[in-house]
């Protein structure tokens, strides 16, 4: 079956994008964890993680990833995530100095249904 959409949204819809977005600016190696912090209730109430990506060297735009946690409560999310913790479920291109929260989360679902 996979992981649905519904899933995604109401994590997405969740997440603190402003503070994400600049959290994303000052991190400093790719797969470092964005949000939430790292904690077995985070990762099992929320079943999906946000880490940094690659960085693009002429705009400075950050990528923001979309991961499931192994231990999530959601049984699909949990199955991917058994399968392989470091799967790209989706990911949104942001800029740290312009953040925009609307955006990045339209983006980061449009881009997960592509995926998926």
């Amino acid at each position: 079956m996979g992981i649905g959409s519904k899933s995604v949204k109401t994590f997405v819809a969740k997440v603190p994008w402003s503070k994400v977005i600049e959290k994303a600016g000052g991190a400093k190696d790719r797969g470092d964890r964005l949000w939430p912090s790292r904690n077995s209730k985070n990762d099992s109430t929320l079943n999906f993680r946000l880490d940094k990506g690659s960085t693009d060297s002429k705009t400075g735009n950050i990528e923001i990833i979309l991961q499931a946690n192994k231990n999530a409560e959601d049984p699909e999310v949990k199955k991917a995530a058994q399968k392989d913790s470091d799967a790209i479920l989706g990911k949104v291109l942001v800029d740290p100095k312009k953040p925009n929260a609307e955006e990045a989360r339209s983006a980061l679902i449009a881009s997960f249904k592509e995926r998926n």
